[in-house]
């Protein structure tokens, strides 16, 4: 019996067409795969490179529009990490570089008409700078159209899809070498896969990164809304301050304008002491001035002044319950907290409403007594997502213009420093409930009746030690102190204070808090050991410390403080030394 020889070519030979027809589909199936990811790749490489431009454009807006050369170079060096962009240029609204880069060490155009036509293998977009709606300027960004590595990918896939329908078509007289030959095709694809899973982390994290610096645009536009509020509000309260000085510095003013410019100074720097100390309670660093109050006394004492700040339109009606337990808290906050959602239920109604202001009595898993003022309104409601944001820092619903964002969070900031919390509830179209819930106060204990108005008290003359370390405050307060008759000896830090505290008597220590070196803290703290009969009054505009720990039982007073209050303090903390 003879035996035939097998060779290739019989094999291919004896291949069924069925076998050839399959190869082929094979080959045009991952032909036509190649060009459609090649079609996708190249439009997520135009939104991904539109991307980058967008983010740049953004972070540069405040460089362009102040002319800034070297932020906004700054801004466009932090892309030289991505090696796929060749160059940046960005320029400002007539057309001239501000700054950029090119990869290849060429200049980069000085200006946009300069600007020669993208090349075959780069991409080349472009995004408008915008500041305050007007465009100031432009971005240009190239970055290479393919990288090597991809393309060769490509190219490693097709040749495998031509080795697969080779094996396929040998595989009557062939099986052995096809099954090698298909495990190298399987390797070869898992390496393919293995690059496009990097690939992919590559873009997760360039995304990642874009994104946060979006969010950083965004808080810094937000904060710079909210401090340019503050300027404008500072800036009107020192046009007044700065007209009636210079009103006062004329010799010729009669006494009854001059007394009259005097009180519009005092007007204002009590108005700029109230907006700082909003500031203060929105950032829940507000250092309180906790008392025993009457809530339903203190929401019968604001019905007025509530129904005025909501308006005619709306009707303001109180359901007080009986039972409802005192507070301690800092009056003029709660009040101003009270007012806030007052004024945020007043633009949920613009048709006009009802507001109810309702208080209860409440008991805490724990048993802590919590006491709840509730402002209702039946306005037009909130979504959940809206009502889960409205808290958040900067977050309105309002038009430009007519709100920060700020109300509601120096709401939860005082409520939450007091140590309690605030409830939303609310539907579309069924108006909302705010809830202050605040800790009751058991034990007894006089209820104050309002706010104290201080006055100047008639001491006999002592002998002060004042410590500052800014001189123009220090010689501020030895003038009040002096007009009041009394000795003062001044001194610039801690460690001064505390040199002459041991050489001299002194009847009371005035001391601010925070100093370079030694603060009024440990100042107050090594006197209390040294000379515990010695007095000491703290005066700060703000100290995170005492926020935390408070002030160790010592007076504190609030800059800017006046005249009255700076003696009322002094006077006490001498009359309880003595006593």
């Amino acid at each position: 019996m003879n035996a035939r020889r097998f060779s290739p070519w019989m094999g291919w030979r004896s291949a069924p067409l069925a076998i050839f027809g399959i190869a082929l589909l094979i080959l045009i199936g991952g032909i036509g795969v190649i060009y459609q990811s090649n079609a996708i790749y190249a439009r997520a490489r135009v939104e991904q490179t539109q991307s980058f431009a967008d983010i740049l454009a953004a972070s540069a807006a405040a460089a362009v529009d102040f002319d800034d050369r070297t932020a906004a170079q700054q801004a466009a060096d932090a892309y030289r990490v991505n090696n796929q962009i060749r160059m940046i240029g960005i320029y400002d609204r007539e057309g001239r570089l501000i700054a950029g880069y090119d990869r290849s060490g060429t200049p980069v155009p000085a200006s946009i008409a300069r600007i020669s036509a993208a090349g075959e293998n780069e991409i080349r977009v472009s995004s408008p700078i915008t500041q305050a709606g007007q465009h100031i300027g432009i971005v240009y960004l190239d970055v290479d159209k393919d990288v090597r590595f991809r393309a060769i990918a490509r190219y490693l896939v097709l040749f495998g899809m031509f080795l697969l329908a080779a094996l396929v078509v040998a595989t009557l007289g062939l099986a052995q070498t096809q099954l090698r030959r298909a495990n190298r095709a399987l390797e070869d694809r898992a390496e393919a896969l293995a690059e496009s899973n990097e690939l992919l982390a590559e873009q997760m994290e360039e995304r990642a990164k874009a994104e946060e610096q979006l969010r950083q645009s965004q808080k810094m536009q937000a904060l710079g809304q909210l401090t340019g509020g503050i300027a404008h509000d500072f800036n009107n309260l020192l046009t007044v301050i700065q007209g009636s000085a210079d009103m006062l510095c004329r010799p010729d003013l009669a006494e009854a304008k001059r007394i009259r410019f005097a009180q519009a100074i005092v007007q204002a720097a009590t108005n700029a002491a109230s907006l700082t100390s909003q500031l203060l309670a929105f950032a829940r660093r507000q250092p309180l001035k906790p008392e025993q109050i009457d809530v339903n006394a203190l929401i019968r004492e604001m019905e007025d002044l509530i129904a005025r700040t909501v308006g005619e339109r709306i009707r303001v009606e109180t359901e007080l319950n009986a039972e409802s337990s005192r507070i301690e808290v800092d009056r003029a906050q709660l009040q101003s907290a009270i007012l806030n959602i007052a004024s945020n239920a007043r633009d949920a109604m613009p048709a006009g409403g009802v507001l109810t202001i309702s208080t209860s009595s409440n008991v805490r898993e724990d048993g802590t007594k919590m006491v709840e003022i509730g402002i209702a309104d039946t306005g037009m409601g909130m979504d959940p997502e809206t009502a889960d944001r409205i808290f958040e820092p900067f977050f309105t619903t309002k038009v430009m213009g007519k709100g920060t964002g700020l109300g509601l969070s120096q709401v939860y900031g005082f409520a939450s420093q007091s140590g309690g919390d605030v409830r939303v509830e609310s539907n579309p179209g069924k108006g909302s409930k705010l809830t202050l819930v605040l800790p009751c106060v058991e034990t007894e204990g006089a209820v104050a009746d309002g706010p104290r108005v201080s006055v100047a008290s008639d001491q006999p003359a002592a002998s002060i030690l004042v410590v500052e370390d800014n001189e123009e405050v220090g010689a501020f307060a030895e003038t009040l102190l002096s007009e009041l008759g009394h000795q003062v000896t001044r001194a610039s830090s801690g460690e001064e204070a505390l040199d002459l505290a041991r050489a001299r008597r002194f009847d009371v220590v005035l001391s601010d808090v925070v100093m370079p070196g030694m603060g009024g803290l440990k100042l107050a703290q090594i006197l209390d050991r040294e000379q515990p009969e010695l007095p000491v009054v703290l005066a700060t505009g703000y100290s995170q410390e005492i926020t935390e720990s408070g002030s160790g039982g010592r007076p504190v007073i609030l800059k800017p403080y006046r005249l009255a209050t700076l003696s009322e303090a002094l006077a006490s903390a001498m009359q309880g030394a003595r006593t």
